[in-house]
């Protein structure tokens, strides 16, 4: 999963998710070793094969989907978003891979 955010200087900050597909015959599931999430219907037609030269940009995963996300308003009550449980890496070398 590519998942694109915005710096506070305007610039891209973009973090690579990796896991493990898994299809239950009605769901698709991330499945990581930190924790799984089941991916929204509405994003399975965005699953792209992984083109050659950009294996290793996306640590040689065979599929991604690309997701955007922002900032909450002040106030926001959160309840009503979807819990992914991925955590925005705290440092630009900090690996987002999964050790599966």
């Amino acid at each position: 999963m590519v998942v694109w955010g915005e710096k506070s200087d305007g610039t891209d900050d973009v973090v690579v998710f990796t896991g493990t597909a898994r299809w239950d015959g009605r769901h698709l599931t991330l499945a990581r070793h930190e924790s799984d999430f089941q991916l929204l219907d509405e994003w399975l037609d965005r699953l792209r094969p992984v083109r050659a030269d950009l294996k290793a940009t996306l640590l040689d995963s065979e599929y991604f989907l690309n997701v955007t996300i922002g900032n909450l308003p002040d106030g926001t009550d959160t309840r009503s978003y979807f819990d992914t449980g991925l955590k925005w890496p705290s440092t630009p070398n900090e690996s987002s891979r999964d050790a599966d």
